[in-house]
């Protein structure tokens, strides 16, 4: 196992000042003050404080080669210098004011910034005037002392207006960190009774409001306020299954565990609670390559934000809680941020994948880039100062990790093996997403609506809602059903507003093979209808720097090799294609041949553009056509295969067939598994209970259903089933 050592942070590092001088801002009004980014308000004041840690860090690291910096060690120190004076002045008990005519501070989020810049300024200490020091006072004082009247909440559901767990972290964190800073201050009670407060309702569950353990001198329950995850750690932030804040939470935890480190503080006990439980979570949701595995999707752009802030988790989880994996993956966590570096070839973080945003944005550009360069610092700090030592491998990664998780509350589930990670979420962000490729291979994931289709109405202006949904977990895999609203508003100019919901309809298996994944779907409108895009399937290939912009798909009809940057749609004149000798995706019913769909930009979630990806559709259809009420948009069936080879898709496509059913809106469909077994998935797309039967005639005498474990003996090849509206039956057949 390779451990990253801190000159790995640093050699990174150390290529960005040069780079980043072009946004730094020389205050008119203040010579001695300055920031990188735009000095306003809100994210430019926290843009500006991240900056100040990175460069805090490579003005004292004793190892920091100044050629590569391009940058003198004197000209770092200043900037770092120049930035925290900045930060100190413009704040609501300062003297000066931000570049947009404001004073940041005693807010919600106004901690969060201070947080991530206090290892730089520990850095510092020796280089602190003792101005400095009476501003950093001033600064953390007043902060604690606003937070005292702050109501400290807890909601599981992000609508009900109280998800705040990453926020009662860090405003915790610091009231804790100022109580140890400043223990002569007369408010140092008010303030360590407020953080326990704050940190005990962080990562809190329902179960804490009975727990009768003591913490901090208090039972839980005394302490809790609200639930802010689910009761299997799921976390509803931002109105969906976020992986990404539960790695927030972390990360907020490890910036008071390290400063307590290097200080000699006595931590408080609230910092870690359920912080361990929340891991064993965490560390299932992410790739061996060090990607986030983000069952949920993402609101933000692509290998940013949140998986830049995995690194300081795995640092807390590998020092504080030996964990023997943190380490391998901080280490692909830290190349994923080496390789896009390379890419860009000018020392930034961001500026080829993200260069459009720079171009719209400099607020938010400088944002993401002073992210990355801040846990960098941290890596390199902390990894200098503490004893990080990998702790002796037992068990394999993936063997670690492997099994089976559901939050049936909140419609997520999923199914790891070393082959195989299978997932479904109801309640992600770009609803419904679902995964199936090897856990080894983060490059080939991408979650809008991954494998969820598309039905889009002509002037469609909302987003897809959940009507319904069911899940059961069994060993190896998963079953789920459930119905999506794929057009909630369609709007024609001059008043004519759509009534119809375009109903989808799901039955999704993964089977217990450790290979593939069964996505059936049924669309149908009940009005004459204008659309724009119906896709079946959509499998999502990422296509971009990280797989160096190149795909090769091979197929019945031949090689196609795409470029991340290409347009268009195109037949791929096969039922069966293979993705890089790594995931293969099949074609059951409802069309002839797949299709490859390329949008000829960046496209992912979040502000601007932040990623090249390919869509496997079956089918696919785009531009503008209408159809008559009543008519099916979608009625197919798709695998997706994990971990294959072109001819394993080839022969897995030759094994599957689809039986016949009595009951026109019954769907089935036969699969060869490749533990040798074969696997029935029938689903009812339906509005009523029906008594139908399947045709398997003598290819299976009986089926086991791999939800409930009882057997069914067929009769005469029939299969006799009573399905009730939406509802699905997965059995093995013998």
């Amino acid at each position: 196992m390779v451990t990253p050592s801190h000159l790995d942070y640093l050699r990174i590092l150390e290529r960005w000042p040069a780079y980043a001088e072009r946004f730094w801002w020389n205050d008119p009004a203040r010579p001695d003050l300055g920031c990188f980014g735009t000095g306003y308000n809100s994210w430019g004041v926290q843009t500006n404080q991240k900056y100040l840690g990175a460069m805090a860090i490579l003005a004292t690291h004793p190892e920091l080669d100044e050629a590569a910096a391009g940058r003198s060690r004197e000209a770092i120190l200043d900037r770092a210098l120049r930035a925290l004076r900045y930060s100190l002045a413009t704040h609501v008990s300062g003297d000066h004011h931000c570049s947009d005519g404001t004073r940041w501070g005693h807010t919600w989020i106004s901690a969060l910034g201070i947080e991530r810049m206090m290892h730089g300024v520990e850095a510092l200490e020796e280089h602190l005037t003792d101005a400095d020091r009476a501003g950093l006072r001033r600064v953390l004082t007043s902060e604690a002392d606003a937070l005292l009247t702050m109501e400290v909440q807890g909601t599981k559901w992000a609508r009900d207006g109280g998800n705040k767990p990453e926020s009662n972290i860090w405003n915790g964190a610091i009231l804790a960190r100022v109580c140890h800073m400043y223990p002569d201050a007369p408010r140092v009670p008010d303030w360590m009774e407020k953080a326990h407060r704050f940190l005990m309702n962080g990562i809190s569950i329902a179960a804490d409001a009975l727990d009768e353990r003591e913490v901090a001198g208090r039972p839980v329950r005394e302490w809790h306020v609200g639930p802010n995850f689910f009761d299997h750690y799921a976390l509803d932030h931002h109105g969906y299954l976020n992986v990404g804040y539960m790695v927030i939470c972390l990360s907020n935890i490890a910036f008071l565990h390290f400063a307590c480190t290097t200080h000699g503080w006595t931590p408080p006990e609230s910092l870690y609670h359920h912080a361990a439980d929340l891991w064993d979570l965490v560390k299932r949701l992410v790739f061996a390559d060090g990607r986030l595995l983000r069952i949920g999707g993402d609101s933000r752009q692509r290998y940013c934000y949140c998986q830049d802030y995995l690194i300081p988790a795995l640092l807390y989880c590998a020092h504080h809680l030996d964990d023997a994996h943190a380490t391998e993956l901080e280490a692909g966590a830290l190349d994923l941020i080496r390789q896009e570096q390379a890419a860009s070839g000018d020392g930034s973080f961001h500026s080829l994948r993200l260069g459009r945003i720079l171009e719209i944005n400099p607020y938010y550009y400088t944002r993401l880039e002073s992210d990355k360069a801040v846990v960098l610092s941290m890596g390199a700090y902390w990894r200098r100062r503490c004893r990080i030592a990998p702790t002796p491998v037992k068990v394999e990664y993936e063997d670690a990790v492997a099994g089976g998780w559901e939050e049936p509350e909140h419609g997520a589930v999923f199914h790891r093996s070393k082959r195989r990670l299978a997932s479904w979420s109801w309640r992600a962000r770009e609803a419904p997403q679902g995964l199936c490729l090897p856990p080894t291979s983060g490059h080939l994931a991408e979650w809008c609506e991954n494998l969820g289709g598309r039905v889009r109405l002509l002037g469609e202006q909302g987003s897809r809602t959940v009507l319904e949904h069911q899940q059961w977990s069994f060993p190896g895999g998963f079953l789920t059903t459930g119905t999506m609203a794929d057009s909630t508003k369609a709007v024609l100019p001059e008043g004519w507003i759509s009534p119809e919901r375009a109903a989808h309809r799901y039955a999704v298996a993964a089977l217990p093979d450790d290979r593939t994944l069964v996505v059936l779907e049924y669309c149908r409108v009940g009005i004459r209808a204008y659309l724009t895009e119906a896709k079946g399937l959509k499998l999502n290939i990422p296509n971009d720097l990280f797989n160096d912009f190149r795909r090769t798909y091979r197929t019945a009809s031949g090689v196609v090799v795409t470029t991340g940057d290409a347009a268009g749609s195109r037949s791929l004149e096969s039922s069966w294609a293979n993705i890089d000798d790594a995931l293969g995706v099949v074609g059951l019913y409802g069309a002839d041949s797949l299709w490859l769909f390329q949008a000829g930009r960046r496209r992912a979630s979040g502000y601007g553009e932040s990623l090249y990806y390919d869509e496997v559709c079956f089918p696919c259809r785009t531009g503008m056509w209408s159809v008559d009420p009543g008519s099916v948009i979608l009625d197919c069936g798709s695998l997706v295969l994990s971990g294959v080879t072109a001819e394993e898709t080839e022969s897995a496509g030759q094994q599957a067939w689809v039986p016949a059913c009595e009951d026109p809106l019954i769907r089935a469909v036969v699969v060869g598994g490749c533990d040798g077994h074969t696997y029935l998935l029938v689903v009812h797309f339906g509005d009523r209970e029906t008594e139908t039967a399947v045709e398997l005639g003598e290819r299976a005498s009986a089926a086991v259903d791999l939800v409930s474990g009882t057997e069914v003996r067929l009769s005469a090849g029939r299969l006799a089933l009573t399905l009730g509206s939406g509802e699905a039956r997965l059995a093995r057949l013998r």
